[in-house]
């Protein structure tokens, strides 16, 4: 009997063409759980397992497709795949080359826009601390809006119904369709170059989520977050809220309620502006008073210190005063003492030895002096 004897490159070979004559080499669709998955970074290529409960099959989405996923697979996620069955001959190994994925149950679109809004979170670009107040009085507002939309329309209208000295700017762009992002983003850079803007508008009217998609654009949402003016977003209905909602300063439902935002009735600004007097008279009283107590402090303060200090130098002069008495050598005639000096030089005389007989001397009384001569002296000796 003779034996067909395959290389392994005629059985992979064989393989390979009995399964692409099976499938017939077209797209099929997969289900099963992304397993070992790997994004090469060099290629781009990613390389993982789908499998079920029973078994797995190796596949591989190159760059050119997975450019086009909206969303990247992680372990553990269940995805429907759209793929071609081949055969790997130099392993033998037989794959899934995979040209569309979608996550299973959950639309590739809602998937993206949620690991947006937790990309954009983790950045800080949703953070309420950082949104800014709306001016009091508005005199330019820009807005971004498509020129010929019901949106612009409703804008001006309520703006100029409200207060008809503003001046609106508008900076048109398409607010849907594929060129929409980027018409948006050269809309807002055209008003950020102007001077004297009070705020932004960007709005269209209510539509599918679909018509919304340029809103949750990425580009849109990090050119709002750098507005050197505060932005109100009015881009859907009330049950809309797209990410250019979420970055920016204030939200409105639909265009006229950002109008009515962006400026006030001169009703409003009289009664805004009486509160703001009531509270400055306040304020002002309440200062006025909280200073005059600190004074009052201060001076009863001042009054026991300054009696204090006062009280302290009269004890002190006191004192002083009794040192200077008792050191006072007049003080020591009132006992009956007397200062004796020669009349003719002044001189003191504190010896019997220094006077001589008809010496004429002074003595000085502690009333009064005395005039003298020197009848006779006694030495007392030396001690």
């Amino acid at each position: 009997m003779d034996r067909k004897i395959y290389s392994v490159s005629e059985l992979n070979s064989s393989i390979k063409d009995a399964i692409e004559l099976e499938f017939g080499g077209e797209t099929i669709w997969v289900g099963g759980e992304i397993s070992g998955f790997k994004g090469h970074y060099a290629s781009g290529h990613w390389y993982f397992s789908l499998k079920d409960k029973q078994s797995q099959i190796s596949a591989v989405c190159f760059r050119g497709n997975n450019q086009q996923i909206k969303f990247t697979p992680e372990n553990g996620m269940d995805v429907i795949c759209a793929a071609r069955v081949g055969v790997y001959e130099k392993d033998g190994k037989y794959q899934l080359y995979v040209s569309a994925m979608e996550p299973k149950g959950v639309g590739a679109d809602a998937l993206a826009l949620e690991k947006l809004k937790q990309k954009l979170f983790e950045e800080g670009l949703f953070d309420v601390s950082k949104k800014r107040p709306l001016p009091f009085l508005s005199r330019r507002i820009g807005v971004v809006t498509s020129p010929s939309g019901a949106a612009v329309r409703d804008v001006i209208k309520v703006i100029y119904r409200r207060s008809p000295n503003v001046e609106v700017v508008i900076s048109p762009a398409s607010v849907q369709g594929d060129s929409a992002p980027a018409e948006i983003t050269r809309a807002l850079d055209r008003l950020y170059g102007m001077e004297g803007l009070d705020l932004v508008i960007v709005t269209r009217g209510g539509g599918s989520k679909e018509d919304l998609r340029a809103f949750n654009d990425e580009g849109v949402a990090r050119k709002i977050a750098v507005s050197p003016f505060p932005v109100i977003s009015a881009v859907g209905h009330e049950v809309d809220v797209t990410i250019a909602d979420l970055v920016s300063d204030v939200r409105a439902a639909t265009p006229s309620m950002a109008a009515e935002l962006a400026v006030k009735e001169k009703r409003e600004v009289l009664e805004d502006l009486a509160q703001f007097r009531r509270r400055l008279d306040f304020s002002l009283t309440s200062r006025i008073d909280m200073f005059s107590m600190q004074l009052d402090g201060l001076a009863a303060s001042f009054r026991h210190h300054m009696t204090s200090r006062i009280e302290n130098l009269e004890r002190r002069i006191e004192n002083y005063s009794g040192k200077l008495t008792s050191l006072n050598p007049f003080s020591v005639l009132e006992r009956g003492y007397a200062i004796v000096s020669k009349e003719e030089s002044g001189e003191i005389v504190q010896d019997s030895r220094m006077l001589e007989l008809k010496e004429k001397l002074v003595l000085r009384l502690s009333r009064g002096r005395a005039f003298c001569s020197v009848e006779g002296t006694e030495n007392e000796p030396q001690v």
